[in-house]
């Protein structure tokens, strides 16, 4: 009879234990609802597409320094050239030659070195720079003929900048003559203006998430944008 007795009193313990797993309406919960479902499917896709938001814009980011990077380095490659010749300018006139100075145009004689380094006189040349979006640099060497100078040395054209589809950049010249200058002759100096406008891209993020219905554009869809 007592063992009987402890049987009975442990019944009622297997009860109390299973009623735990039960839920507030009297019924046992074994799966997640479809709107839990539904729910947390939509916070994951926000997380992960805000997430992969975050990384994008990161890059983009990365990017725009690498291509701001190198138009600086293109700007002042194209200075630099242009500053070396106009530091070997001399006055056109004395080669029977004219020279101007203008907001997109230089064009004026050097004395550049040889070519191939061996002479040491130097070559005189006649230049000419275009400014603008595309930087082109025309050098003509001069000889003398029967004591009057001329183009008659060959000609080299080149492009020094163009758009390269990842910067705009654009190149402008102001020319200060002296006061007391006489017309045609060298400005006192050459300032160049450089301005650099990198491309760059903008992305936004939204999530749409349909709700339990399953339907696009209702009142139970869920969006961030």
């Amino acid at each position: 009879m007592t063992a009987n007795y402890e049987l009975r009193t442990a019944n009622p313990e297997l009860r109390t234990a299973n009623c735990e797993l039960r839920t507030a309406n009297g019924g046992c919960r074994s799966a997640f609802s479809l709107i839990e479902v539904l729910v947390a499917t939509a916070l994951l896709v926000m997380i992960v597409g805000m997430i992969g938001f975050v990384f994008r814009q990161s890059s983009m980011s990365w990017d725009s320094g690498i291509r701001r990077a190198e138009g600086a380095s293109r700007v002042r490659a194209v200075v630099g050239a242009i500053e070396r010749d106009l530091r070997a300018a001399v006055d056109a006139r004395e080669f029977g030659m004219t020279q101007s100075f203008s907001r997109n145009n230089l064009t004026f004689v050097a004395l550049l070195e040889p070519e191939n380094g061996k002479d040491d006189q130097r070559v005189p040349t006649r230049i000419t720079y275009t400014g603008g979006t595309s930087v082109m640099r025309t050098a003509a060497r001069l000889t003398c003929n029967g004591g009057s100078w001329s183009t008659g040395g060959g000609t080299d054209s080149s492009t020094l900048l163009e758009d390269d589809g990842n910067a705009n950049i654009s190149i402008r010249f102001d020319c200060v003559d002296p006061p007391d200058a006489t017309p045609g002759g060298l400005p006192s100096y050459v300032t160049i203006y450089a301005e650099l406008e990198t491309k760059d891209e903008f992305s936004g993020l939204g999530v749409r998430s349909y709700g339990p219905d399953g339907q696009p554009n209702t009142r139970d869809d869920i969006v961030v944008e």
